[in-house]
């Protein structure tokens, strides 16, 4: 068995939490809340200049020209479409990106930036492994679910799409690529912990803001 299938085995607990979360259960039944959806968008959005550095550290620790390339077009993508992407639909839903986030979010995001800060290269393509696998998993099963807001609906057709599958199985085989038998133990705890921590970021939109 391959090293990121035998993480996915060993993290499979954690991989449901975050599959089954009422965000997810929600969309795919059509009820998720506007204003949990209006607050997810602001702190997702938040999250995309952290992406942007985590990947930056990856490009940095690459073993090789061909990632390095891969990852370049990576941070292109993420100023290029997503940065614009939520700067149109925040202004369009009349949503500031400069509310602070509450501690679930910032969680997220300082565990994440941390991670990228102190970890090597194989790490922190763990740690973004877990974090695209999950979102490619439960868009793609809820992107055949009748979604009436039409920018949630394009949102989890965005993380559908093959594109986005594409980078999600890129990472899984850059684990099995750069892992060894050795890294399972460590590895494995990070996908955790990042699953836990992305757990955390999805209940917070749910919360009032201070």
């Amino acid at each position: 068995m391959a090293l990121s299938d035998r993480i996915l085995e060993r993290c499979a607990p954690e991989l449901e939490a975050m599959l089954s979360h009422r965000f997810v259960t929600q969309i795919e039944a059509d009820a998720l809340p506007r204003d949990v959806f209006d607050r997810y968008l602001v702190y997702e959005g938040a999250f995309v200049d952290t992406a942007i550095a985590i990947f930056a550290f990856a490009v940095a620790r690459a073993p090789d020209i061909a990632t390095r390339r891969h990852l370049i077009g990576v941070l292109a993508a993420l100023a290029d479409e997503q940065v614009p992407y939520f700067e149109t639909r925040l202004a369009a839903r009349g949503l500031s990106a400069d509310a602070a986030l509450p501690p679930q979010a910032a969680a997220f995001r300082d565990g994440m930036l941390r991670l990228a800060e102190e970890g090597s290269f194989l790490e922190i393509v763990t740690a973004m492994f877990a974090a695209e696998w999950m979102y490619w998993n439960w868009c793609v099963r809820a992107a055949g679910a009748p979604i009436a807001d039409p920018d949630l609906r394009a949102w989890v057709a965005l993380h559908a799409e093959e594109t986005f599958a594409a980078q999600a199985r890129w990472l899984k085989d850059a684990v099995d690529r750069y892992g060894r038998e050795a890294d399972l133990d460590r590895l494995t705890d990070i996908f955790a912990r990042v699953t836990e921590l992305e757990i955390a970021f999805h209940h917070a939109p749910y919360e009032e803001p201070a």
